[in-house]
């Protein structure tokens, strides 16, 4: 069977990570194409990964050109995230597949018109939610589908993390609210996303945000209140001002007749696996978490390419966790709680709302 043809655009930090996913799938997929603006960025990245390649890409540092070459199957996006609408759209008009590095846009109308025209095309296109994959978080699916929690009560996500002046620095998109900087819309939707896969559809919002020490644009603070369908009520705690270093990453859910509880920076520490019913293979999900890797995500995706199927991880799937942090800041521009759905929300509307040390207009 021939491989899976990818070109990916955008050779920043993330692009590691897609590399040794595709290194680790081996002869299902062929890295073809690399590409981003800056071509020292490209040289970096073969210099220390080249080893992880198959064959030596091509090389673009246009992206429009590289997305239109023949060869290439599936389009991986690791840009700002300023340019994953126009990117993705682009690769879907030409006949492509796509991956796009979280968040997938900066309006709620943007991302439902990529699931529109990926469904229009007949194009598998998927967000890069990883978290999902992980073998803890799929047992913790498998209690919610079969019950074991019973009604479910509440739940939690907590990340307090350290970005430091530096961080900002080296890729300042990160601080804009322009280009989709913010530790809820980068850091903590991870966690949102898992939250809401968890828990089920989100009806209602109340957040605050501020930005504190760094003399950035966008928040690296977060609070959120959420309500769900289900009556079950939820809370969000991001930072990345944390003193002195990473400290915490945390997800619980709480039931009626069961409680769980992931800690560690990669969720990979069981605190609590605690149900009325206790079953066989609970000591073995407890003993063998995994660690965060975009390859379970690869191996869904190369599936889902081949047989037609939907990713876990699809646009359709992944849109209510964007929803959910644009509500937030819709809540902190308004000053009210935000019902979901809602028409749109941009984030260059924060711009005039937030000033750097947290002052709400």
């Amino acid at each position: 069977m021939s491989p899976i043809r990818i070109a990916l655009i955008g050779c920043g930090n993330i692009a590691k990570k897609h590399l040794t996913a595709i290194y680790e799938l081996g002869p299902a997929v062929e890295l073809v194409a690399l590409c981003d603006m800056e071509p020292d960025r490209i040289t970096s990245l073969l210099e220390v990964h080249a080893s992880l390649l198959s064959i030596i890409p091509k090389i673009y540092t246009d992206a429009d050109s590289c997305i239109q070459q023949g060869n290439v199957d599936l389009i991986v996006i690791t840009t700002s995230t300023d340019s994953h609408v126009s990117l993705a759209l682009a690769a879907i008009h030409a006949g492509k597949h796509v991956l796009v590095e979280k968040p997938l846009a900066l309006t709620v109308q943007d991302a439902r018109y990529i699931v529109k025209e990926a469904g229009l095309h007949k194009r598998v296109v998927a967000v890069a939610m990883q978290t999902r994959y992980l073998s803890q978080i799929q047992a913790m699916k498998r209690a919610v589908d079969e019950g074991r929690f019973g009604r479910l009560m509440h739940g939690t996500v907590s990340v307090r993390w350290n970005r430091n002046m530096e961080y900002y620095k080296t890729s300042p998109w990160r601080a804009s609210w322009v280009k989709g900087g913010g530790a809820l819309m980068n850091q903590c939707i991870h966690y949102i996303d898992l939250l809401q896969w968890l828990m089920g559809p989100v009806v209602s919002v109340y957040g605050e945000v501020c930005t504190a020490l760094e003399s950035i644009e966008a928040e690296n603070i977060g609070l959120a209140i959420l309500k769900f369908a289900n009556g079950s009520i939820g809370q969000i705690e991001c930072s990345t001002s944390i003193y002195p270093r990473n400290l915490l990453t945390s997800l619980s859910l709480f039931g009626e007749r069961g409680t769980v509880s992931l800690e560690g920076e990669k969720l990979n520490i069981f605190k609590h696996w605690l149900f009325e019913e206790t079953r066989a293979e609970d000591e073995d999900i407890v003993n063998n978490p995994e660690d965060i890797s975009h390859t379970p995500l690869y191996q869904d995706l190369v599936y889902a390419i081949r047989t037609g199927s939907t990713p876990l991880v699809s646009v359709e799937t992944t849109l209510n966790s964007l929803e959910i942090v644009l509500a937030i800041y819709k809540s902190v521009a308004e000053g009210k709680q935000v019902q979901l759905p809602f028409d749109d929300f941009d984030t260059n509307q924060m711009i005039t709302k937030l000033r750097p040390g947290g002052e709400i207009e």
